[in-house]
């Protein structure tokens, strides 16, 4: 008996071991983008945030958008600098808005990770097979999220080096230097005096920073939600797969604990969907409007190296509305296929009590989990839409400026 106490100890510290290595594996780039802000995503309050850092990254971005609202005044008959002005304008506003309203709901969205990963944890335990499930969804979450975090740093460091590449054409060309900021803005100082321009460059730069890192932080959570979700449908259908026709009891409480699983992630994906919502209309609102105007000075400026950094900011908008419309699209995709399961499983040699709760599970799976902007659905229809769009009135606004 001694002997098996220490062998029982062993195996709970390594399913601990297992257990941590695994959470290892989600939610990395999350709690980083997010401990840049100085949050603490574990926790639901701000007790453990570092709230000084926070008001530091804000800052900046929140005092800018003075500068661009009056420099969008002042552009209002200058298409070039106008659709320049307003595409930073834009993705300012879309930025601050996905941040607080993270903050509002910040409870909430906590609650809501530790009720998805004690799910998943309790599937596991009870079907030690849903552990690939989850690791493959985790590893497609952090993939992403890592592309997402490298596709939208690139644009902030183009636009960190876009007035450089300014001067060094101009000194190639021996024209005048001419000092220029990474976004558009109104000050009131000059700022061909560099005592001026170096901090209004630093504040630029500082602002781009905070744009980008907060909407890494809303967008890379939606994504591990998105894929967390889909590993609860497809735990749930491969579980409906393999559920074992005995007959009697056992076999309707086995069908019972999968449609609770299921009926889990129709709830968990309709309380994200309503939360994610407005983000998702004012992400695919703004965007189509930033894909116009940016879209514009790249067919402007280029082949100007200058127009580097409009296709890059272009290319983060396109990623962003197609990383948007694939996660509306695993979904829906994921709760359509649970329908697959039942007709993949043993139904044939089920009693008649099972069949009957089988024939109403069917049809709740023909209704699948869509994630909405109020008059749109977020799927790669709308995406390709959107582009189409776009492009069109890219057309319309060169036509303006000639």
């Amino acid at each position: 008996m001694s002997n098996k106490a220490p062998e029982k100890e062993q195996d709970q510290r390594q399913d601990q071991g297992e257990e941590g290595q695994r959470q290892d594996q989600s939610l990395r780039i999350q709690i980083l983008v997010y401990r840049c802000m100085g949050i603490d995503l574990w926790s639901p309050t701000r007790a453990n945030d570092r709230t000084w850092l926070t008001l530091v990254t804000m800052g900046p971005l929140f005092l800018f958008m003075l500068p661009m609202f009056l420099a969008a005044h002042e552009y209002i008959t200058q298409v070039s600098q106008l659709s320049d002005t307003l595409g930073s304008t834009f993705a300012s506003m879309l930025t601050l808005v996905k941040f607080l309203l993270f903050c509002y709901h910040r409870r909430k969205f906590v609650g809501l990770i530790y009720h998805i990963r004690g799910i998943l944890d309790n599937e596991i335990r009870v079907w030690p097979d849903a552990r690939a499930i989850v690791d493959v969804e985790n590893e497609s979450d952090q993939m992403l999220s890592l592309t997402y975090t490298r596709c939208f740093g690139l644009a902030g460091i183009f636009a960190a080096i876009k007035p450089f590449v300014g001067i060094v054409v101009s000194l190639i060309r021996g024209d005048e230097i001419h000092l220029e900021l990474p976004h558009n803005g109104v000050y009131p100082y000059d700022l061909q005096v560099v005592v001026w321009y170096v901090p209004t460059y630093l504040w630029n730069v500082m602002a781009s920073y905070s744009a980008v890192t907060m909407a890494l932080c809303v967008d890379s959570l939606l994504f591990f939600f998105t894929y967390n979700v889909c590993a609860i449908f497809k735990i749930a259908k491969h579980r409906m797969i393999h559920l074992p026709a005995v007959g009697g009891r056992e076999e309707l409480e086995g069908l019972v604990q999968v449609l609770l699983l299921h009926q889990k992630g129709l709830r968990i994906a309709d309380h994200i969907a309503d939360k994610y919502r407005p983000l998702i209309f004012l992400q695919f609102f703004l965007s189509a409007l930033q894909i116009c105007f940016i879209g514009f000075q790249v067919a402007d400026l280029f082949p100007n190296p200058q127009s580097l950094y409009f296709i890059a900011f272009v290319g983060s908008l396109l990623i962003a509305l197609f990383i948007y419309s694939k996660c509306g699209e695993n979904i829906k995709s994921a709760s359509l296929d649970f329908g697959n399961g039942l007709y993949e499983s043993n139904w044939t040699d089920f009693s008649p009590p099972t069949k009957r709760a089988l024939l109403i599970a069917a049809m709740r799976a023909q209704r699948p989990c869509q994630m909405k902007g109020y008059f749109f659905e977020a799927s790669m229809a709308t995406f390709s839409a959107i582009v189409r769009s776009a492009m069109s009135y890219i057309m319309m606004l060169r036509s303006f400026n000639a």
